[in-house]
């Protein structure tokens, strides 16, 4: 493991915000890790399902908001100059699939309408990422990125890349979240994403994955279909986090990303622990499954199944880095 994902957003204080991810990002470099910074354009949690703008952008016209944007990405990549020979790729926006920075299909209905998603969403999502990667070449030449989180639905990922280049959007890898727990995937779900970035003269990374050591509880109990091969134990997930990095140096995938290993606990544990969950990132919103640690912070089997050559990376949900068992 040699890579950190350093999520950026909004704000001036607090997790994630600039000052905290240059932070976290010096400690990453004097360890050795690359980074690979990810610009949100938003001052909290953006996804698949859910693309805020900050809240100080909101009630801006569209381009006043694009000048917004432009200052905002050019004095991220200006702060990062110090580490800029550490930094793998730039990526702008997550799981943009249905828009960024406040232009989001909201309607879920629409979502299925492609033609409808060119014209009212992808139009306006294509101006800002063109901007945002423009600002970024300005100082520094490198590699763009891409984040779609719908992993599973071929077509919607068609349509949104062939709107990308009809909208003359120029970027050089298309990152994936991958969550195989879903629907019980295959490892040769990731040939299928491979094709699709070949296709288009792309690379392909992997921006998130993760695999459950047990099954899931609370909001996120729907990722408890086991892979065929591998069962949600703590053995099942290290052999399929080696077997998914084994695939992904198999396919030249650029870096994948393991989100988030950090120790996770349910309401009642941190109760017992009279543990304090931060606010902005609580630490029993049910990812436990998902994690490195047990509930009493000791590491899983998994940890031992990064001690592979190949670039492969994590990203924190909050917290310091610390070294990895082996660097590759």
């Amino acid at each position: 493991m040699n890579c950190l994902r350093v999520r950026i957003r909004f704000g001036e204080s607090g997790p994630s915000t600039l000052s905290y991810a240059l932070k976290l990002a010096k400690e990453a470099y004097a360890l050795d890790f690359k980074i690979q910074p990810t610009i949100f354009l938003s001052d909290g949690w953006s996804d698949l399902y859910k693309q805020p703008e900050p809240e100080d952008w909101a009630p801006l016209d569209f381009q006043s908001k694009l000048k917004q944007v432009k200052s905002y990405v050019s004095k991220i990549v200006e702060s990062l100059t110090p580490l800029i020979d550490s930094c793998v790729y730039f990526q702008v926006g997550n799981e943009v699939d249905y828009g960024i920075c406040g232009i989001f299909a909201r309607d879920k209905k629409k979502r299925r309408n492609f033609k409808w998603l060119r014209e009212r969403i992808w139009a306006y999502e294509s101006t800002i990422l063109n901007e945002s990667f423009k600002a970024i070449k300005l100082y520094f030449e490198k590699p763009v990125a891409l984040h779609l989180g719908k992993w599973w639905d071929l077509e919607l990922i068609s349509s949104f890349l062939s709107a990308m280049a009809e909208f003359n959007v120029e970027y050089d890898i298309v990152c994936f979240s991958f969550y195989p727990s879903m629907f019980g995937a295959g490892l040769n779900k990731l040939e299928e994403l491979k094709r699709v970035a070949e296709d288009r003269g792309k690379r392909i990374a992997i921006a998130e994955y993760a695999y459950p050591s047990c099954p899931v509880k609370g909001q996120f109990w729907f990722m408890s279909k086991p892979s065929p091969g591998y069962p949600l134990t703590p053995e099942g997930q290290a052999s399929w986090l080696r077997d998914f990095l084994r695939y992904c140096r198999m396919l030249n995938v650029y870096v994948a990303f393991y989100w988030s290993p950090e120790l996770y606990l349910l309401k009642n544990q941190l109760k017992r622990k009279r543990i304090c969950s931060p606010e902005k990132m609580p630490l029993d919103f049910g990812w436990g499954s998902m994690s490195f640690f047990d509930e009493n912070g000791y590491v899983k089997p998994c940890v031992e199944s990064l001690r592979q050559k190949y670039t492969s990376g994590i990203e924190l949900w909050e917290g310091k880095t610390y070294r990895s068992p082996s660097t590759g």
